[in-house]
C-alpha cells in the first residue's frame, strides 16, 4: 500500500537522501590566488542527495511511504477581509470571483449552443461521408498555408471537372467550410473588452468602468458613441480568449484519440507498481516520476478521467525590429504521452493579449481562461468514452505554470528574479549567493553562510504568512519595503482555483532550462570577456578568467565557433553563428545552448586557466545530464554533486568573497543548484521546457500574411488553429500522415532504412574493406560484389550520412553527419561512416539472407586523462585507419566530432576530434569517474570506449 503523509514543519536543508549509496566527498577546491583577507573555505561537504525518487526507509511489506511537500493553507476570505490597498483589492476581486465561478457568468460569454454542447458533448463519433463535404474539408486543411482565393479556385475547379461526381454540387465555399468547422467543433472565441493602450480588460472589477482606470482611455469608439449621442456603445479594442472546455473533449471523441488519452493514468499505474514492488523509481523520464504529480494522485487529488494541464505565458514578438510586443497563452495536456503532447495537433492556444504596449494588469487578461477552467472545476467537464460508450464527468488538474524570468511575477506574484527573495522556486534563501563577502560588511548580506548542498527546497513553508503579510499592507511605501522582505508583490490570480485542482503557488511554478542556458552564457561570456562592471576596490588586471577579452582574442574564437559549426549534424538544427557579430542581436537561445554546453569546451581548453575550465566543465557535464529526456537515478545524483560543486567553486573562484563583485552571482547561479531536486519533485526539466511555447509563437507568426492589423489576425489564426486539430482530433483519418520512405528506398524495420543515393552499379571493395568483410562473413566465403547506398534512417528521425557522398563537397557547405555513435562487442564506439551496403550470406537450411552493414572507420578511446579533468566533457579521440562492419541496427546516433589540435596533460601535443552529442538525447557514459568522487573506483560495467 502506498500512503502520503504530509509535513507542516518547513523543509530545512536538503530532502532525504535517495536508497543508494550516497557519492564521496568531492577534491577540496584549488587555491584561490590572489585572496589573502578571507579565511580558507571550510571542507567541503559530501555531496548530499536529493529527494527521494522512492522511499528513503520502506517499511515491511511493501507499504511504502513517501513524503509530499505540504502546500501552503491559505485561507481566501481571511485573505480578502484584511485587505486595504486598492491595487490588492483589484487582485482579490478576481481571485474571489474565480472562487465562485460558473459556465453561465457573464465573464464566461458563452453562447446557448457552445453551453449545450459542453453540458452534453456528442455521444457517437463523427462520420462524414459526403463526398463533397469531405473534399472541401480536405482542401481547407492542405491550403492551410495559401489565401481563401486559392481555396475558391480549387473549388470551382474540382466543380467543374468532377462534373455529375457524386457529392461535386455539394462543395462548399469558403465561409460554408469555416462555418461547419467551427459547428462540428463548437469551439468560439470570447472577446472581452480592453483598454486600447493595453493597461488593462474591462473584466472582473473593471466590467463597469467606462474608461481606463489607469490612462483614462475610453472603453468605446468615441467617434461612434459622440455620433449617436452616447446610445451606441462599440468597444474601441477587444482581446481574444479562446475556451479549452470544447478543445478537451474533442480529444476523446475517437477511438484512436481516447486511447491517447489513457497514457498518462496507465503510466501512473505502471510505475505506482514498480515503486512498490522495488520501493524506488529507477529512471524518469516524464512528470509522472514527479512526486508533486505521484502526490496528487495518492492523496486522491487526481483521479483516473482527470484532465491534466501544463499553462504556459510569453510575450510574442512579430516585428525583428521591437522586442516582444503581444502575449500568448497556451495549454499542454499531460494526459498525452510526450511524442504527443507538444506537437502542434494536440498544443492548444488560450488567449492573446495585443500590443504594441506592455499590458499593466496582466490578471484582467488571464482572468476569462482562467475563469473558463475554474467553472469547469466547480462542475465538471461532461466527457463521452467512445472505448465503452459512457459518459462520466473529469476534473482539470492544473499542474504547473510555466514562463520566463520576466514573466514569472504574472502567475506567481512574486518579485522576479533581481529581487533580495528572488529564488523562481521559493525556496526562502535571500540574495543570490551562498557565500558572505568577507572584506566588507553588507547589509542583507551579513547572514550565515549556506552550503550549496544543503540549500532548501522550493515550497518554502513560509510562503502562506508571507502572503498574508504582502496583502495586508496599507500604502506604497508598505508595499514596497514589504516585497523586499517577503519576495511578494500580490496574490497569484491562480490562487483562485479549486485548491484540490490545482498544484497551487509556489509548488506549481518550474524551473526554466531552457532561458538558463541563456542567463548562464552571458555570464560567463560576461566573465571570460571582462566586460562586467567592475568594484572601486576591484582591479580588472587581475581578473585572470578574462582570457577574451582582447579583440584579436575574442575574434578568433567566434571564428572557431562559426567553423565548428561545420561539423554538427543538420540533425543539431541551427548552428551556432560568428558569436561576436551575432552576440547581441540575433543570437538564438538554442545557438547559446548549443555554444556553451557543447562546442565552448571543447575551444577553451588550453586558453581558459586549468581551475576555472575544470570548475566550468562541471557546470556543463551536469546541465547535459540534466537535459535529457530520460535520467536515471545515478545520473541525478552525479549531476547533484557536479552543479552544487560547481556553484561552491564558482563563488570562490570568481566572487572571490569580496563585495565588490557580488554582482558576479547572478540568479541563473542559484537556479542550477535547484535543477536536480525540482526533476525529482516535476520529472525531467525538458517536459517543462519553453521550446514548445517558442515554437507555437513561431508558427503563428507565420501565418501572419497581412502587415495590417497583425494582433487581430494573429488571434485569428489562434482561433483557425484550434478548430482545425480539434477536427484532426475527432477525425484522425484527416491528419496529413507523412507518405512514408522515399521512392527507392528499402526498409529494414525496425525504424531503419537504406536512403538514396546508392551507386549505379556493384564494385569489388578495395583491399582493406575487402578484408574486413572477409573478416565478417563466415569461413571460405568468397567477398561478393557491393552496391554503396549513402544514407541511414535511425529509429530516432535522423538520418546517417557516409564519407563516400560528403567529402564530395567543400566543408562551408556540410554540416557532416556521417559520424556515429554504436555498439560493437558490447561496448560504445565512435565511427565515420564511409558508407552502408548489403552483404549476401548463406543460411544453414539453404538460400541466402542479406545482411545490413555499415563500413566504417573507428575513432580511438577517447584519452582518460582529459575526461577525467574535464567531468567527461572532452572526449577527444583519433581517427583510427582501421576498417570495421557492423550490423545499422549497431548504430545509436548521429554524433558531431570537432577537430582540435589540443596540448594533452601528459603534454603530448596532437591532432584530435572531440565528440558532441546533441543536447536532448542520451549522453554517453564514458566509464570514467567524475572528479568530485575522491575514491569512486572505475565502474567495469561502463565499457565505453
Amino acid at each position: 500500500m502506498l500512503t502520503c503523509s504530509h509535513s507542516n514543519q518547513p523543509h530545512q536543508g536538503s530532502p532525504p537522501l535517495l536508497d543508494s549509496p550516497p557519492p564521496s566527498p568531492p577534491h577540496s577546491p584549488a587555491p584561490l590566488g590572489p585572496l589573502r583577507s578571507p579565511p580558507p573555505p571550510p571542507p567541503p561537504s559530501p555531496p548530499r542527495s536529493p529527494a527521494p525518487l522512492g522511499p528513503p526507509q520502506p517499511p515491511p511489506a511493501n507499504n511504502n511511504i513517501y513524503e509530499r511537500r505540504p502546500r501552503p493553507d491559505i485561507d481566501i476570505e481571511a485573505l480578502a477581509r484584511s485587505v486595504m490597498f486598492q491595487p490588492m483589492l483589484h487582485t482579490m476581486s478576481f481571485i474571489q470571483e474565480l472562487r465562485n465561478a460558473s459556465t453561465t457568468d457573464p465573464v464566461a460569454k458563452l453562447s446557448d449552443e457552445v453551453l449545450d454542447r459542453l453540458c452534453n458533448p456528442p455521444n457517437v463519433p463523427l462520420v462524414i461521408d459526403n463526398p463533397g463535404i469531405r473534399h472541401s474539408i480536405s482542401t481547407y486543411l492542405a491550403l492551410e498555408h495559401s489565401s481563401q482565393v486559392a481555396y475558391e479556385a480549387i473549388c470551382r475547379l474540382s466543380k467543374h471537372n468532377l462534373g455529375a461526381a457524386p457529392g461535386a454540387e455539394d462543395i462548399l465555399t469558403f465561409h460554408n467550410v469555416e462555418k461547419l468547422i467551427r459547428i462540428h467543433t463548437g469551439i468560439e472565441p470570447l472577446l472581452h473588452d480592453m483598454c486600447p493602450n493595453t493597461c488593462h480588460t474591462f473584466t472582473g472589477p473593471f466590467s463597469i468602468l467606462d474608461e481606463c482606470y489607469i490612462c483614462q482611455m475610453s472603453r468605446w469608439n468615441e467617434q461612434k458613441l459622440q455620433g449617436s449621442n452616447g446610445r451606441v456603445k462599440v468597444p474601441a479594442q477587444q482581446f481574444t480568449t479562446i475556451p479549452i472546455g470544447s478543445q478537451l473533449q474533442a480529444r476523446n471523441c475517437s477511438p484512436g484519440s481516447a486511447c491517447d488519452m489513457r497514457y498518462l493514468w496507465e503510466r501512473t499505474q505502471t510505475l505506482l507498481d514498480e515503486i512498490r514492488r522495488s520501493g524506488s523509481i529507477s529512471v524518469i523520464d516524464d512528470v509522472v516520476m514527479g512526486w508533486d504529480y505521484l502526490g496528487a494522485v495518492l492523496n486522491g487529488d487526481i483521479k483516473e478521467h482527470d484532465i491534466v494541464l501544463m499553462l504556459s505565458l510569453d510575450g510574442a514578438q512579430l516585428y525583428d525590429s521591437k522586442e516582444s510586443d503581444c502575449w500568448i497563452n497556451i495549454w499542454v495536456i499531460l494526459n498525452l504521452s510526450p511524442e504527443k503532447r507538444y506537437r502542434k495537433l494536440h498544443v492548444l492556444p488560450g488567449g492573446f493579449i495585443p500590443g504594441p504596449n506592455k499590458p499593466k494588469n496582466v490578471d484582467s487578461f488571464l482572468f476569462p481562461g482562467i475563469h473558463h477552467v475554474a467553472a469547469l472545476q466547480h462542475e465538471g467537464l461532461p466527457m463521452w468514452d467512445p472505448l465503452t460508450d459512457s459518459r462520466y464527468i473529469s476534473r482539470l488538474y492544473l499542474l504547473f505554470t510555466t514562463v520566463d524570468g520576466p514573466g514569472l511575477v504574472y502567475w506567481d506574484g512574486m518579485v522576479g528574479h533581481s529581487g533580495k527573495n528572488g529564488c523562481r522556486v521559493y525556496c526562502g534563501v535571500l540574495g543570490r549567493r551562498n557565500l558572505c563577502p568577507c572584506d566588507h560588511t553588507v547589509t542583507g548580506s551579513d547572514h550565515n553562510d549556506i552550503d550549496a548542498f544543503e540549500l532548501p527546497q522550493g515550497g518554502s513553508a513560509e510562503y502562506a504568512d508571507n502572503l498574508k503579510k504582502i496583502v495586508s499592507i496599507r500604502n506604497q511605501a508598505q508595499w514596497d519595503r514589504m516585497k523586499t522582505e517577503t519576495g511578494l508583490t500580490k496574490p497569484p490570480l491562480i490562487l483562485g482555483l479549486d485548491p484540490t485542482c490545482s498544484l497551487g503557488v509556489p509548488l506549481c511554478m518550474t524551473t526554466d532550462i531552457m532561458h538558463l542556458a541563456g542567463n548562464l552564457s552571458d555570464l560567463l561570456i560576461s566573465l571570460w570577456r571582462g566586460t562586467m562592471d567592475i568594484g572601486p576596490s576591484d582591479d580588472r588586471a587581475s581578473w585572470d578568467w578574462a582570457v577574451l577579452e582582447s579583440n584579436e582574442a575574442w575574434t578568433a574564437h567566434s571564428k572557431d565557433v562559426e567553423r565548428a559549426g561545420s561539423h554538427l549534424p543538420g540533425s543539431y538544427d541551427h548552428k551556432p553563428c560568428n558569436i561576436a557579430e551575432k552576440l547581441n542581436t540575433q543570437y538564438k537561445t538554442w545557438e547559446f545552448q548549443l555554444y556553451m554546453f557543447s562546442i565552448a569546451p571543447i575551444l577553451l581548453y588550453g586558453i581558459l586557466p586549468s581551475k576555472y575550465w575544470t570548475n566550468y566543465c562541471m557546470l556543463v557535464r551536469g546541465f547535459q545530464i540534466m537535459c535529457q529526456h530520460s535520467i536515471t537515478q545515478q545520473q541525478l545524483q552525479h549531476a547533484h554533486g557536479l552543479l552544487c560543486t560547481w556553484e561552491r567553486d564558482f563563488e570562490h573562484f570568481y566572487y572571490q568573497l569580496k563585495h565588490d563583485r557580488l554582482h558576479f552571482i547572478r540568479p541563473a547561479t542559484h537556479q542550477v543548484i535547484h535543477l536536480v531536486v525540482e526533476a525529482i519533485h516535476k520529472g525531467p526539466p525538458i517536459c517543462y521546457m519553453r521550446w514548445t511555447m517558442e515554437r507555437t509563437i513561431r508558427n503563428l507568426g507565420q501565418e501572419i500574411q497581412q502587415p495590417s492589423q497583425p494582433y487581430a489576425n494573429l488571434a485569428c489564426e489562434g482561433v483557425r488553429w484550434c478548430q482545425v486539430n480539434t477536427l484532426i482530433s475527432i477525425l484522425l483519418e484527416l491528419e496529413n500522415h507523412s507518405t512514408g520512405l522515399p521512392y527507392g528506398s528499402i526498409d529494414l524495420e525496425g525504424g531503419y532504412a537504406l536512403l538514396h543515393k546508392r551507386s549505379k552499379y556493384s564494385v569489388h571493395p578495395d583491399a582493406q574493406v575487402s578484408q574486413a568483410i572477409q573478416n565478417y562473413l563466415p569461413t571460405h566465403q568468397e567477398v561478393p560484389r557491393i552496391t554503396k547506398w549513402a544514407r541511414l534512417l535511425l529509429p530516432n528521425g535522423k538520418i546517417a550520412r557516409s564519407a563516400w557522398r560528403e567529402t564530395l563537397k567543400a566543408l562551408e557547405q556540410l554540416r557532416i553527419s556521417r559520424n556515429v555513435k554504436l555498439t560493437l562487442d558490447g561496448n560504445i564506439r565512435v565511427g565515420e561512416v564511409q558508407y552502408f551496403t548489403q552483404l549476401a550470406i548463406p543460411r544453414q537450411e539453404g538460400g541466402w539472407h542479406f545482411s545490413n552493414v555499415a563500413i566504417l572507420k573507428l575513432y580511438s578511446k577517447p584519452n582518460a586523462e582529459l575526461l577525467q579533468l574535464s567531468s567527461q566533457v572532452l572526449a577527444a579521440s583519433k581517427i583510427l585507419d582501421e576498417i570495421v562492419i557492423c550490423n545499422v541496427k549497431t548504430i545509436l546516433s548521429v554524433i558531431a566530432m570537432i577537430p582540435k589540435q589540443l596540448l594533452l596533460p601528459s603534454g603530448e601535443e596532437g591532432d584530435y576530434f572531440c565528440m558532441v552529442e546533441k543536447p536532448g538525447l542520451d549522453i554517453s557514459d564514458l566509464g570514467v569517474p567524475y572528479s568530485i568522487y575522491s575514491d569512486d573506483d572505475a565502474d567495469d560495467d561502463h565499457n565505453v570506449e
